[in-house]
This record gives C-alpha cells, structure tokens and sequence, in this order.
C-alpha cells in the first residue's frame, strides 16, 4: 500500500491515526477527522444499493451492537450516527463518531456486521498484513486516537485512490 500526503500540519499523530486505521482495516473507504465537531467520520462502499427496510435493520443491529459494547465496557457513549448515499449500483455508508469515546475495537465490530449483512459485496482493498501485525495496528490505532482527540488542529482525511492512501491536512 502507497501513502501520499498533501498539506502536512502540526498534527502528524492526527495524520498517523488516519493513516493506520485505513491500513489496518482494507473496508474502510475514508475517513475525515472534523475538530469543529470533534468528530471522526468512516465511509464504505457496498457493491449493492440498499433499500430502506434494509438500512432500518442495519442501523438498528449496529447501534444494538456498539451500545451493547459501550454498556458491557463500562464506556461512555456520546455520538452515533449513521447515514447512507445510494448510487445505482453501490451504496455508500457513512458512520460518523465522536472522537472521545471511538474505539478501535467498535470499527472492527461494525465491520464485521457489514460483512454479516453484504458479505462479499463490502469494497475490500486488499493488503498483506500478518495477525501479529494486525494486533499491533489496533494499538497503535487507539493510541493515536487518543493523541487526536487530545491535539486536534485541522481537518484531516485520508482516502483510498488505486491501491495507495492519500492524506489530506485542510
């Protein structure tokens, strides 16, 4: 996977947090780190528009799902939302997050509802990690997210382009 940068700010642990969390999850399309909001957003692509009592469940099951993991942490919970984009043949789904309480652990559970539901129509970008490093991005992961949510001095978004990572500081 290639990295590209464009605007590099103060904020590289921002960046770093951006930049490890598209590698570490290949479903993830972008994701943008709004500090007017504190907000970090995610959006993937399913090859598959879908309809509306389909979304309800969905959101219904992933908000079940992330509620219950907040309860049996013992974690707050502030933000939660979820909106999709239909095309007509792919929809784009978009989970917005505070950046105070997002956790590394509730990306990949949500993943793994998306594949429960759409199996092999979630856009995948394919990479070689092995477990191990795969174990190490997710702390990685959570410590940069930590970092973000402490030193947030820009909009930051990082999305996939042709097998590379492009990063945006704006």
């Amino acid at each position: 996977m290639n990295l590209s940068s464009s605007g590099w700010g103060s904020s590289t642990r921002g960046l770093g947090a951006l930049i490890t969390v598209m590698m570490r999850y290949p479903e993830i399309n972008s994701v943008q780190f709004n500090p007017d909001d504190r907000t970090l957003n995610m959006t993937f692509i399913v090859r598959k528009t879908i309809g509306d009592e389909t979304w309800s469940a969905l959101t219904d099951q992933l908000v079940d799902v992330l509620q219950t993991y907040r309860w049996v942490t013992g974690r707050p919970l502030s933000l939660i939302e979820l909106d999709r984009l239909d095309w007509d043949t792919a929809t784009i789904i978009e989970l917005r997050r505070d950046i105070d309480t997002v956790s590394v652990e509730e990306v990949g559970m949500m993943i793994e509802v998306l594949h429960d539901w759409f199996e092999q129509d979630v856009v995948t970008d394919t990479h070689d990690l092995l477990e191990e490093e795969l174990m190490l991005q997710e702390e990685t992961i959570q410590a940069n997210l930590e970092a973000l949510s402490q030193d947030a001095h820009g909009h930051l978004v990082a999305l996939r382009d042709e097998g590379r990572v492009v990063v945006f500081n704006t």
